[in-house]
């Protein structure tokens, strides 16, 4: 729910503190070959003695239960991807020498779940990248934002942790991350989605300490995932449990911000068998610190104020009682906490602001309990997943600044303005599907999807002094009530405050969904699949206050009986060729869609605001080529996509007293390539080269609900028109010591904080660097990686809210990037 107009945005936002450290080479590039094999023969040239009668080799395509985690779509190979290691013989003829090496030039397979079964990342006709956890542990990496920008098309901001507003391929009309718009992005944890059909709440983002990998899928997924995947979707996968295995795993990392303040991360997994073969636990603890970086100019000045902490628990029950089932259960939790999460700042050069009298905290958690079934008959596998999701947030923001303007010198705390968001929600979703197993030429997989979703919203805008004395007179107000007397205090203050605002929405979505695939003549796949959904939001929004009788003829709104039910059906087709052993042509068509809803502001004659938004939808069209040269040491692959976007969700404001709503306005074409070069010229290098353009502009010209002409052409907010990421590795195995350095360099290209282009965001290039260090001669595997991100310390806008305050006067806010970060990180495996 938008409550608030886009110029008081700015006024909420937080610091996003994961803090950019290195970046890890193209993200749309396919991964090193499998380094184990690497440093078996470069270390088998150099033992002086006799080694294990077996070579390493890449592993085929297994379960996630007995598999090591996929190895990164991304470039240069790390300390992380060395362990662990086997020698190889140093008894073997000469060729035999020569064949292991060229088979360790070769880029090792990918295997994902992005298609719900596993298949090569090379085999999928879509643009996918994915991200091995333990090569994000080696770089420092802490959060998405660390390494999602990375992937050409793709852009991210954060104004704190969990409050993250991701863009693909340009299709964005709203880029601030504290919206209440919905993202146009899905966030899924497995299957699970964290994406919120009504109003924009947290965001999971996981540590990668132990995850098997994150998964950028490209372009509408709403054939398999649904209403809340329009332009693409972010998938976690936590590294599944081990049967038959002790292993356990521990680091700390500090991180310390240039300009800044620094922190520890630390955590420990352990993966437990706890009866047989076919019992098993993996556990998670992760303790992460998030270093301040703005610093509140106001006397008394403070230093770092937005300086804050979280947990996160992962645990994962893995049960095999017959050979043929698989019983999985997940829980998950994180939370994250700072008592003034500020990133706005004054100035677009410094990460400084002085506009703030009020301390400024967030709060926000968030829980994943899951409970998975697989059955496997002789020819069928049949899946259920059952999953409860619940998410909580609560910030508060000085608003003194967006209502009356800067407040001046030894303006106290009573005469200020503030606003507070509590928004919880749950969701509990069940998916039974059946599907193929084995290598048939036909694969196919069919099934059921039913969700149901509620969230709590309630937004408070008020003077601080108001506010102070309902406080002080809650003793009074409960004597009274005691002895029949009382006056409901906070009902008054809330009536007479300039906004208090509720809302309770429920949305749900029911959708058979199938995909099947026919091979023929051994080189052409043909892919057809839908999804046939059918989604409703009730319920609605009630407020009262100064702001809400000023959009409502003098009267409280009470539209808590809204409805909007709509139906489609999501198609998806898609060709591929396979030419020569590792090269193939694909053209893939597919639809999207996002949710529609209702209102937050009630609709007039005369205010413009139509009583309910539709789904907005795209149709995504991609030609690709993946091909290998060089014995597979080189792959080099092109990416071209044109998206038709229509009914696209605009957050508009109503005239006069501002009040954000959403509205189906325009339509919109997105275009461009994206390419991607892996090339590993000797055993211990890898060398990666990627680059997208896209072009992502309004076809159909519209006013503004401000006012302001939007004309056709015009580029859509969020969108990068070039972005580059390239990178350089090295591993050198120096006697007993394992070297990895790299060097990377990540640019992002200019693009537009909003519809109405009044501020420019991005448009700048960072370099990173690390080594990493580990040695085999111990029974735990140490690693010791350091790294820096932001070298020559860029300092840019990567967001904000400029704009006006209430009384005229300037309210300009700026997020900017991450400045030059260093982190050391010292690891365990056992």
């Amino acid at each position: 729910m938008q409550i608030i107009a886009r110029h008081l945005k700015g006024a909420g936002c937080r610091l996003a503190l994961c803090g950019a450290v290195l970046a890890c080479g193209a993200a749309a590039a396919q991964p090193p070959a499998d380094s184990d094999s690497d440093l078996d023969a470069l270390l088998a040239e150099q033992s002086p003695e006799p080694a294990p009668a077996e070579t390493s080799t890449a592993p085929e395509s297994t379960t996630a239960e007995a598999s090591p985690p996929p190895a990164t779509a991304e470039a240069a190979p790390t300390v992380a991807e060395t362990l662990p290691v086997q020698e190889l013989p140093t008894t073997e003829e000469p060729a035999r020498k020569e064949a292991v090496r060229d088979r360790s030039r070769r880029i090792e397979e990918i295997i994902v779940t992005a298609t719900k079964r596993e298949s090569s990342i090379r085999d999928i006709p879509a643009s996918i990248a994915a991200f091995d956890g333990q090569k994000l542990e080696a770089e420092g990496k802490v959060g998405l934002l660390d390494y999602l920008e990375e992937t050409p098309g793709v852009t991210a901001d954060s104004i704190a942790p969990g409050v993250i507003r991701v863009s693909m391929r340009g299709i964005s009309v709203d880029t601030a991350p504290a919206s209440g718009q919905p993202p146009p992005t899905g966030i899924f944890i497995g299957d699970t989605s964290f994406a919120d059909p009504y109003v924009n709440g947290i965001v999971p983002d996981l540590s990668a300490f132990d995850l098997s990998s994150v998964e950028v899928l490209k372009g509408p997924q709403g054939t398999l995932f649904g209403g809340t995947a329009l332009s693409g979707a972010i998938r976690f996968v936590p590294q599944a449990p081990v049967f038959g295995e002790w292993a356990a795993r521990a680091f700390t990392q500090y991180t310390d911000y240039a300009h800044g303040d620094n922190a520890f991360t630390s955590g420990v997994a352990i993966n437990a068998p706890l009866y047989s073969d076919r019992l098993a636990l993996r556990a998670v603890y992760v303790k992460r610190g998030y270093p301040g970086l703005y610093d509140n100019t106001r006397e008394p000045v403070q230093k770092d104020i937005d300086s804050g902490g979280g947990e996160q628990l992962r645990g994962i029950l893995s049960w095999q009682p017959l050979e043929a089932l698989n019983i999985k259960l997940t829980h998950i939790q994180q939370d994250f906490s700072g008592d003034n999460v500020s990133s706005n700042a004054d100035n677009p050069e410094r990460y400084e602001k002085g506009r703030s009298v009020l301390p400024q905290p967030v709060q926000n958690d968030f829980t994943l309990d899951s409970l998975e079934l697989a059955y496997d008959f002789s020819q069928v596998r049949a899946v259920s997943l059952t999953s409860l999701s619940t998410k909580h947030l609560f910030f508060s923001s000085d608003l003194t600044s967006a209502i009356a303007g800067s407040p001046p010198a030894g303006t106290p705390p009573e005469a200020t303005y503030f606003g507070s968001v509590l928004d919880d929600s749950e969701a509990i979703a069940q998916e039974f599907r059946v599907q193929s197993s084995g290598d048939g030429s036909f694969q196919w997989l069919a099934g059921i999807y039913l969700y149901n979703y509620k969230v709590f919203f309630e937004q408070l805008l008020d003077s601080t002094s108001v506010r102070d004395g309902v406080a002080a007179g809650e003793d009074i107000d409960a004597l009274l009530a005691a002895v029949g007397l009382g006056v409901d205090l906070a009902s008054l203050a809330n009536e007479s405050s300039l906004l208090y605002a509720v809302a309770d929405v429920k949305a749900r979505e029911r959708a058979l969904f199938f995909d099947a695939t026919q091979t023929f003549w051994k080189d052409f796949d043909l892919s057809l699949g839908a999804r046939l959904y059918s989604t409703t939001v009730v319920g609605g929004f009630s407020g009262s206050g100064v702001l809400a009788r000023a959009q409502n003829n003098g009267m409280n709104i009470n539209n808590e009986d809204s409805k909007l039910t709509e139906k489609g059906v999501n198609p998806k087709i898609s060709a591929t060729w396979r030419f020569g052993e590792e090269n193939s042509l694909y053209a893939l068509a597919t639809r999207g869609f996002r949710f529609g809803g209702i209102q937050s502001v009630p609709s007039s004659p005369t205010n413009g605001v139509p009583e309910v938004y539709k789904s907005d939808t795209i149709w995504n069209y991609e030609l690709g080529v993946r091909t290998s040269w060089l014995d597979g040491s080189l792959q080099a692959d092109l990416t071209g996509f044109y998206i038709d976007y229509k009914n696209p969700q605009i957050p508009q404001t109503t005239q006069g007293v501002p009040l954000g709503y959403t509205d189906n306005i325009g339509a919109a074409v997105s275009q461009g390539f994206e390419a991607s070069l892996l090339w590993r010229p000797f055993q211990i290098m890898t060398v990666s080269l990627a680059g997208g353009l896209t072009d992502a502009r309004t076809t159909v010209p519209f006013t503004a609900s401000n006012g302001d002409e939007v004309p056709a052409g015009t580029q859509l907010p969020g969108a990068a028109k070039t972005q580059v990421s390239s990178s350089v590795g090295l591993f050198l195995p120096l006697g007993e010591i394992i070297v990895a350095p790299r060097l990377d360099y990540v640019y992002v290209g200019k693009g537009y904080g909003d519809i109405n282009h009044n501020y420019e965001i991005n448009n700048f290039g960072i370099l990173n660097g690390g080594i990493g260090f580990t040695s085999k001669a111990f029974k735990v595997k140490p690693l010791l990686a350091l790294n820096v991100a932001n070298i020559f310390g860029i300092t840019r806008v990567k967001g904000g809210a400029p704009g006006n305050a209430l009384n005229g006067t300037r309210n300009d806010s700026y997020l900017l990037n991450a400045p030059r970060t260093f982190t050391a990180r010292f690891s365990l495996d056992f």
